[in-house]
């Protein structure tokens, strides 16, 4: 199968899942039970800087774009790192007040990694190093799509995904960490190991 007609299967598949997930994130949080009792500021922030970077992924990776329209692409890249980087702050503070002691650490570290990423994307392209800074894109983005992995995988019943695991608590615990370490484990894998053990030394 087509190598390009694959990417545009597996763009289509993110856009949708983004889209469908985000709506119900939404719903869910500022519609219908969502607990907006507190901290509603720091929803409402986050959710307001952390869809950019959602929006403009797709776009900042589309290579007609880049090329045709390199101007637009630096527009919407600032655009990416700052929704980012704000997205990250909120989801910090979130996380140090959330509610469930399991999930802290898990989404410190996930909001921290986040943050780095994406201020490393900026440097490197600051620095005219285009093939690092396209990798820490991938890295940002994939953990930006994070909310999206752990709904997915979060629809699954968790006592058949985690049979093995009798506690709630921790079996939430689990998920939180596997949301985004195992999509960084895949982006470091596909886009960093693999080419690095074919790499021929000259």
């Amino acid at each position: 199968m087509n190598r390009k007609f694959l990417s545009k299967i597996f763009w289509v598949a993110i856009i949708i899942l983004s889209a469908y997930y985000l709506y119900r994130g939404i719903k869910f949080r500022f519609l219908t039970d969502g607990n907006l009792e507190t901290k509603a500021f720091w929803y409402y922030l986050h959710l307001a800087t952390a869809i950019a970077p959602l929006a403009l992924g797709p776009l900042q990776f589309w290579t007609w774009l880049r090329i045709n329209h390199t101007a637009l692409h630096r527009t919407l890249g600032k655009i990416y790192i700052i929704g980012a980087l704000i997205g990250g702050i909120t989801a910090f503070y979130l996380g140090l007040t959330i509610d469930l002691e399991g999930s802290i650490v898990s989404l410190l570290l996930l909001s921290t990694t986040w943050i780095f990423m994406t201020i490393s994307a900026w440097i490197t392209i600051k620095r005219r190093n285009i093939a690092a800074h396209r990798l820490f894109m991938i890295r940002s983005y994939g953990l930006g799509l994070v909310f999206v992995f752990l709904r997915l995988i979060g629809d699954i019943p968790q006592d058949k995904l985690f049979f093995f695991i009798e506690s709630p608590e921790i079996r939430d615990a689990t998920l939180e960490w596997m949301s985004w370490v195992i999509p960084l484990l895949l982006i470091e894998l596909i886009f960093s190991w693999i080419p690095s053990i074919n790499k021929k030394h000259r």
